[in-house]
């Protein structure tokens, strides 16, 4: 213990102007103290008219608690503390307990509200304060971050450091999942609406990188957008009019991974043969549109070679009037047995309507099916030509006999063949 040190009881030090004290805050009168510092606190109600009875000169004043420290109620003074610098930290204090908190002290220049459980703007005037502190709280940034935009970095120092709590951005810096959600406001697609999903950090840069989706369905596109904001990794397009697709191998795609297009009246995916997105996307939802054949040859060799199977890849293709015939069905359904786990609706992949094998799960489709055995047409045509051919020597022997007996009648010459017979 120093000289000038002194122990006043059992929780407490003095040293000078300073007081540091230990679970308890002290309980007597300290007229000259100016600096007040209680660490592992543990306290319900925090009374700050006990300061103001108890330490006529203090200026600073630091309250620590631990994890297990739960503040229930703050009772703020009927006069205003001249307390210059004020810290409360590890408290277990919530919202609401700090309303307007700056407005019941004189002059207070700095504020250090850190490792509580704050979890939205803090409702207090930042005005005449030079330093806050507010790090360490649980951060709900499912909420409007806003505020923090409009925060003046040279006060609210550790505003960098903030971190959201919980899910979907745990542990992602306030500030930057702030500044995201606003140029996605900003650069959203014209009649669309646009979030930002999550952000995840390159393993590569160490960038936090957003992803942000955007929802263009059932707003009556006849084409695919080409504008949405930068880092959009999910289009919905369904339930619009699309039936081109174009567009979905040109620059603005190559870094959407998952596209929508559910219910509009697309024909074929002819258009994207040797295409970037085709071998780079992870969700390519097609089902309820006007598809009667696939490419298979160029959807199997996208498949291959997508960087994102197979684990992450899904496609649908459902509800579309597949045609079903021996050319095409049996290399269709050979593809979907070897992509099941990619394809999300496989049993609702089905023959069109007025199709032999009308909505049957093409599947389950055997190749006798759709292929015909020659064998069974072979023996069934035959006897119809044999019986076709008997037919018609019957007619003709019989109109030659019937020739025969008029002309013989007639003539008394009998027939050519007859005279000819020994």
């Amino acid at each position: 213990m120093g000289q000038t040190e002194t122990l006043i009881d059992e929780h407490c030090i003095e040293n000078d102007f300073q007081l540091t004290c230990k679970t308890l805050l002290p309980n007597r009168t300290y007229s000259h103290i100016e600096s007040l510092k209680v660490t592992d606190l543990k306290i319900d109600d925090l009374d700050f008219n006990y300061f103001l009875g108890a330490f006529g000169k203090l200026s600073n004043l630091t309250l620590m608690g631990n994890n297990r420290t739960r503040i229930r109620r703050i009772n703020f003074p009927t006069e205003k503390l001249n307390i210059k610098a004020l810290q409360l930290n590890s408290l277990g204090i919530t919202d609401d307990l700090i309303q307007n908190i700056t407005g019941h002290f004189n002059g207070l220049e700095v504020l250090n509200i850190s490792n509580n459980y704050l979890t939205k703007s803090p409702n207090f005037s930042s005005e005449g304060l030079k330093e806050v502190y507010m790090y360490g709280n649980k951060w709900n940034c499912s909420r409007s971050l806003e505020w923090t935009l409009g925060l003046n970095l040279s006060v609210f120092k550790d505003l960098p450091e903030l971190r959201c709590f919980k899910m979907p951005h745990n542990n992602k810096p306030i500030l930057d999942i702030a500044q995201f959600r606003k140029i996605t406001a900003e650069t959203c697609t014209k009649n669309c609406s646009c979030r930002l999903i999550k952000c995840v950090t390159d393993m590569n840069t160490g960038v936090l990188e957003p992803i942000i989706e955007v929802n263009c369905s059932y707003r009556g596109f006849r084409t695919l957008p080409t504008k949405f904001p930068v880092k959009t990794k999910i289009i919905h397009l369904e339930g619009n009019e699309i039936d081109d697709l174009t567009i979905l191998e040109t620059d603005p795609y190559r870094t959407v991974l998952d596209v929508y297009l559910d219910n509009n009246k697309l024909t074929n995916i002819n258009i994207l043969e040797g295409s970037y997105w085709l071998t780079h996307f992870r969700v390519f939802s097609l089902s309820n549109n006007k598809i009667t054949e696939l490419p298979t040859y160029v959807l199997d060799n996208a498949l291959k070679r997508n960087v994102n199977m197979p684990d992450a890849v899904r496609m649908a293709l459902g509800g579309n009037p597949w045609r079903c015939n021996c050319v095409y069905t049996p290399r269709f359904k050979e593809m979907l047995e070897k992509y099941t786990p990619q394809i999300q609706d496989i049993r609702d992949i089905r023959c069109a309507e007025g199709d032999e094998n009308a909505l049957i799960p093409i599947i389950e489709l055997s190749r006798s099916s759709v292929c015909h055995s020659p064998s069974e047409y072979t023996i069934q045509e035959a006897l119809d030509l044999l019986n076709a051919v008997l037919g018609f020597l019957i007619i003709f022997i019989l109109v030659k006999l019937a020739y025969d007996y008029y002309n013989f009648k007639k003539t008394g010459r009998l027939p050519w063949i007859v005279m000819k017979m020994p």
